[in-house]
This record gives structure tokens, C-alpha cells and sequence, in this order.
């Protein structure tokens, strides 16, 4: 059956709740179903280089560190602001993914948001849809910009 854009939109509304939701303060955190987005392997391409992993315990640890981070930075949400869907065939999608992350500066309580995209590889061959690729933008140095990091 082929991959509907309805579909994808459905997923990605669905990961951006999550995330979203772990940002909250206190947060709400549903790794589980994050790690139900991912396939077996991930594969990662960014400006600093391209890595690759199983979506094991540490990956799911990498996960939760990862909304720890952006809260101890002053994330307050992340929302989705848009999926664009090309279709690769009945099983592959790219999906380009527009996101809100706004922010409370911790070191002078500073409100801001910053936009971004990330490229997504979906897979659907024997189940519900699955990333197993992603290409985002240069984020640390991003969040060095806004003075978030140092």
C-alpha cells in the first residue's frame, strides 16, 4: 500500500506532540513511542558529518538526553510548522520537516524562537512508518547564535 501524505503528516503531528510535550515543565516524556518512530538503524547527515547507529538502549538514552538538553537550554516547545512529502516509491518518503523551538534564555530569561528544517527518510515495509535517515542543519552552532550555548 502506498505511503499517503495524510499518513506522514499523521506521524509527524504525532512525533511533534512528543516532543513538545517533552519540553514541558514538568515534562512529559514518551520515549517509548519515540523510539517507535525509528527503525532499526538511524543514520544521521548534518554540516558537522554523518553517523549511524542501531536504535537500541543507547540510542533511546541519546534520545532522552537530548529533550534533558534542550530543557537545561531554555526549550519551552517544539512544534511542527510544516510537512512537505516527495514521494520516493510505495515504500520510501522524504519528508521535509519545519519546526518551532521556542525558548527561555536561562542566563537573562530572554524569550525566542528559532525555525529550522530537518530532511526525513521514511520507510514503511512491514508495518507503520519508520525514520530511518535524517539531514539537519548545523544545530549547536544555531544555538550558540541565540545564547543558548556557549
Amino acid at each position: 500500500m502506498t505511503i499517503t501524505t495524510n499518513e506522514v503528516d499523521e506521524f509527524f503531528a504525532a512525533y511533534g506532540r512528543r516532543s513538545n510535550d517533552a519540553l514541558r515543565r514538568p515534562p512529559v516524556e514518551d520515549i517509548d513511542g519515540m523510539m517507535e518512530s525509528f527503525g532499526p538503524f538511524f543514520v544521521g547527515a548534518s554540516p558537522r558529518g554523518i553517523m549511524g547507529a542501531a536504535t537500541d538502549g543507547a540510542f533511546r538514552d541519546l534520545l532522552a538526553k537530548g529533550f534533558e538538553r534542550y530543557r537545561v537550554i531554555g526549550g519551552t516547545s517544539m512544534e511542527v510548522t510544516g510537512v512537505e512529502v516527495l514521494r520516493i516509491d510505495e515504500f520510501h518518503v522524504m519528508a521535509k520537516v519545519g519546526w518551532r523551538f521556542s525558548h527561555d534564555r536561562p542566563k537573562d530569561g530572554r524569550r525566542g524562537v528559532m525555525q529550522f528544517t530537518n530532511v526525513c527518510f521514511l520507510n514503511r515495509s512491514d508495518g507503520p512508518l519508520r525514520i530511518f535517515a535524517a539531514v539537519t542543519p548545523d544545530e549547536e552552532s544555531a544555538l550558540r547564535q541565540e545564547g543558548l550555548m556557549s
